[in-house]
């Protein structure tokens, strides 16, 4: 029996697509995570068609109705490598197979050295990450689905891609089961594509799940076992949390440039150069850089500062601060609330809205889970203010990178 399921996909606009869903029982390709478990799940890999391909940023929806949760994956084409081989040595090279022979010449143990290097290296048509089919899973049966699919770094001569996930069917393995895709006419090497996909109105979460690189030469499809949308979730990594003080990240910059990018209030913000949509530029502020809506100042400096503890904690032991409380609410519920009310807020939403005060207690809290502070946390060396120094007062916050900064008031769009 059919499904009739709706799922929006948006990119400035609504675009509002309809699918019809075969009942598949759900399963993913056949044998790509047989033998996984959720201990032994990698959040990052080189694919076996020689791309990398990781979950850059998971947060779960809150507990509501309209709750939203998002995934943002990468998959990255790595800078070209160099043959260490006795009939093309130190040519640049894709693959292994091109290192092995020249001419008449072969050498049948020579390789490319180029991160995830494979035999035989093909372009990219799609890349597909799959999810549970609405209707007949943990998804109910009007679930909205949206999505984005970007270059990183920007450039159209180098990294080409259809700005909107595309909805579709899993048909690389001849199953109905729904995939989010990315079209891509280039990736060269050393440019990713990040797609951020945002299932709304659910709870589910992280488990077993499939990536998908699809070649454009051959239509090769390869999958690759990772975290992603299941209704047969993984337990969370458990009561591990590491945090710091939105202080701390500001004058480590070589700490924090370990744990970001980081996405505040849609925006990325990654390095640490002020002047620009930098991480620096997020965590130090004054009302000179936002006269009209200074709480809007001191709300992404405490989000940017949460999300860093959140990936530091996932990076170092699997963790995800679960068992942090304010006012009943985890700090994933808290910034789910927060990005949804206040990155559009004026002062008196975002003074009235308590997230400034329940990041904040986060963010001082206590590490907890475990015995031994870890590296580089053991010894953060002294703490270098130049940068955040710079970025303080310079007139630029993360939402003069957005298309519109917040309102100064109540009402969006006033001034």
């Amino acid at each position: 029996m059919k499904k009739r399921v709706v799922l929006r996909l948006s990119l400035m606009t609504a675009l509002l697509i309809m699918l019809t869903l075969v009942a598949p029982g759900w399963a993913q390709d056949g044998d790509v995570c047989n033998g996984m478990t959720c201990e032994t799940l990698e959040e990052e890999i080189c694919s076996p068609a020689g791309f990398k391909i990781s979950l850059t940023k998971y947060v779960p929806a809150d507990l509501s109705p309209d709750g939203t949760a998002t995934y943002e994956y990468k998959v990255c084409s790595p800078p070209l490598g160099h043959c260490v081989s006795t009939v093309r040595p130190d040519a640049y090279c894709y693959d292994n197979s091109f290192c092995r022979s020249n001419g008449q010449e072969t050498d049948p143990n020579a390789y490319c050295n180029r991160e995830c290097a494979v035999d035989t290296f093909t372009y990219l048509s799609h890349f597909d990450v799959t999810f549970p089919e609405p209707g007949n899973s943990c998804l109910g049966e009007s679930t909205f689905v949206t999505g984005t699919c970007l270059c990183s770094p920007t450039d159209p001569e180098a990294c080409d891609v259809d700005g909107i996930v595309v909805l579709g069917d899993a048909s690389c393995f001849g199953m109905d089961y729904p995939v989010a895709r990315c079209n891509i006419e280039r990736l060269a090497p050393g440019y990713c594509i990040i797609m951020e996909m945002k299932i709304a109105g659910e709870i589910n979460g992280l488990g077993l799940g499939a990536a998908v690189v699809v070649g454009a030469a051959d239509t090769a499809c390869t999958p690759s076992c990772l975290p992603g949308p299941s209704c047969a979730v993984c337990e969370e990594g458990g009561p591990a949390c590491l945090v710091r003080t939105h202080g701390f990240w500001g004058t480590h910059p070589h700490i924090a440039a370990m744990y970001d990018p980081v996405t505040v209030c849609d925006v990325r913000v990654e390095g640490q150069d002020a002047g620009k949509c930098s991480t620096s530029e997020a965590l130090c502020t004054n009302a000179n850089d936002y006269k009209q809506n200074p709480p809007y100042l001191s709300f992404v400096a405490q989000l940017t500062a949460a999300k860093l503890n959140l990936n530091a904690t996932r990076a170092l032991f699997k963790g995800s601060c679960n068992t942090w409380e304010y006012q009943g609410k985890s700090v994933q519920d808290w910034i789910s609330y927060c990005e949804t009310n206040s990155c559009s807020a004026g002062k008196q939403v975002i003074g009235q809205s308590g997230c400034i005060e329940a990041l904040t207690a986060f963010n001082e809290s206590q590490d907890t889970g475990f015995d031994v502070t870890p590296p580089p946390f053991d010894r953060p060396g002294p703490a270098d203010p130049d940068q955040c120094q710079d970025a303080r007062g310079n007139g630029i916050n993360i939402g003069n990178c957005a298309e519109e900064a917040p309102p100064a008031d109540h009402q969006k769009g006033k001034k």
